[in-house]
């Protein structure tokens, strides 16, 4: 930590990567304010996915969301009190509110996006529309989410124990789900089990905790291979608990999810000692999946070592070692960064265009392989996506309806209720459906086209943005790779409390993140 110096606005504090020590600026006439942003993003990132109320698994959501309200709205209040009283008034009968710092293009754009969720919701005829008409995703934690993202982007501050908390989280996540998995009761109401409920751990619904580890994977194995501190070997334990966990719950879209570290690829093979970390931390995670396979069966799980298990824990073990070796070697790659970058790059389309390919001519009987390639001729079957084909075919229909004002925040289920019995007819069942399961087409269903252009451009500002520091700011990367796989998820579930939160809060602190690297390079260039 550099020395502190009362005649600047900011002094700079270091923070260790594998490649190099980064600079970034630290503000002394705001502390205050920056300890609370942190403290929050702390609470979110590491505690708060293990809160659990008294019911246990029974109300959970409900659990999560007083929860998440309640921090965010002390958190909000202790901006508002410590900005009008800053560490540099004496006394509270002088106050001095701390001028809020530019505004950068997705905090306009998010802004706006509130402001218009706002007005759908005055237009609407729909009510019930502040908490929502299910699971608490109306206008209250939409206004939430932006605040959480605005506070943070404003007055948040990287730290390191972030992820190493959440390394902590992920391990105590996967041990409980290790137990359930074989029958064990724990957290269950009497009579309840995984298989009659589908809920793990502390996050309940196996799609929630499928958000969870869409974000927590990407960034553990991101972590890993950038930080440089001792702390960061508690991300190998997480990665494989909770890859066993994606393993054994089975949820496609916690698969697609981790993969998308596949897009960060060109930045983690960029130095010798990269690649070996990033071997490494997959190491585990061949073993937490050759650990499921291992166990077939379902209530009553039997150990059965197979072929496909014995080729993973080989594999697991040559990664290991081979990413040791290399990060015993002297030197780096004779190439320069920038070209070893525009390699990766080449790469990863390159490895895209050929999945692409293979869907495109896939003839084989995997439910998933055959509707991804169904949807790649342009053909979407009612019943494709655990029933999403319906859903997502109505929901545009919705959207047409109402294309400017939508319905308003939280709206979903009342407007979706008249095609309730297609959705029904298409899988058997008798179901309500309550969102989209889609957040983009939920989005434009509530909000209209202009809310969904409006998120749009709020995330292809933010990505953008972050995309342009990856290279100097490697931070940057641990925060890219959670934002990403839960855009992933949101593409095939929706909204809510028990995962958003944790996407709001890595949004917030990656704005902040290269606001904070913009101000370095300013500084170098006056």
């Amino acid at each position: 930590m550099a020395k502190k110096n009362k005649n600047d606005r900011f002094s700079l504090y270091t923070v260790r990567t594998v490649d190099r020590d980064i600079r970034l600026p630290h503000s002394y006439d705001c502390h205050r304010l920056v300890s609370s942003a942190q403290c929050y993003a702390f609470l979110i990132l590491t505690l708060f996915p293990l809160l659990i109320g008294p019911e246990t698994y029974i109300n959970i959501t409900k659990t999560k969301f007083v929860a998440f309200v309640v921090l965010t709205c002390l958190f909000a209040a202790a901006c508002l009190i410590l900005g009008f009283f800053p560490s540099g008034a004496r006394s509270f009968s002088r106050p001095r509110f701390i001028p809020v710092p530019r505004i950068t293009v997705p905090q306009g754009i998010l802004m706006a996006y509130m402001i218009w969720a706002i007005v759908c919701t005055i237009v609407s005829p729909y009510k019930g529309l502040w908490l929502g008409q299910s699971r608490y995703e109306g206008l209250c934690s939409l206004l939430l989410y932006g605040v959480a993202f605005l506070l943070l982007s404003f007055w948040g501050e990287y730290n390191n124990m972030f992820f190493y908390g959440s390394a902590a989280m992920g391990v105590l996540l996967g041990a409980i789900v290790l137990p359930q998995s074989f029958g064990s009761t724990f957290l269950y109401p009497e009579g309840y089990n995984y298989w009659n409920t589908e809920f793990l751990t502390t996050i309940g619904n196996r799609d929630c905790v499928a958000g969870i580890v869409c974000i927590l994977i990407p960034t553990l194995l991101c972590a890993f291979v950038i930080l440089n501190e001792s702390l960061r070997y508690l991300c190998l334990p997480a990665l494989f608990f909770l890859t066993y966990t994606v393993a054994f719950s089975d949820v496609d879209t916690a698969k697609l999810g981790c993969l998308t570290i596949i897009a960060l690829l060109p930045f983690l093979i960029q130095t010798r000692m990269r690649l070996s970390r990033l071997l490494i931390g997959l190491s585990p995670m061949l073993a937490g999946i050759a650990l499921n396979s291992m166990f077939p069966g379902r209530e009553e799980r039997h150990f059965a070592m197979g072929a496909g298990a014995g080729i993973m824990v080989l594999t697991a073990a040559a990664l290991y070692f081979f990413g040791r070796y290399l990060g015993k070697r002297k030197g780096n790659w004779r190439v320069k960064p920038g070209v070893v970058l525009r390699i990766g790059y080449a790469f990863t389309v390159v490895l895209l265009s050929a999945a692409l390919i293979y869907l495109f001519v896939y003839d084989g009987d995997n439910g998933l392989l055959t509707e991804a390639s169904a949807f790649l001729h342009g053909k979407m079957d009612d019943g494709a996506g655990s029933g999403r084909g319906v859903i997502w075919k109505k929901t545009w229909e919705l959207i047409t309806q109402r294309p400017v004002f939508g319905g308003g925040p939280g709206s979903f289920k009342e407007r979706f209720m008249p095609y309730n019995d297609a959705y029904n007819t298409a899988k058997g069942r008798n179901e309500v459906i309550d969102f989209a399961h889609n957040d983009f087409l939920n989005i434009g269903a509530c909000t209209g086209l202009v809310g969904l252009g409006l998120y749009a451009a709020f995330l292809a500002a933010l990505l953008v943005r972050c995309f342009r520091k990856a290279e100097r700011c490697p931070v940057l990367l641990i925060l890219l790779a959670g934002i990403l796989g839960y855009l992933v998820y949101s593409f095939f579930v929706f909204s809510i409390a028990i995962v958003s939160p944790l996407f709001w809060v890595m949004a917030g602190l990656a704005d902040q993140c290269v606001r904070q690297a913009s101000a370095i390079e300013n500084c170098k260039t006056t």
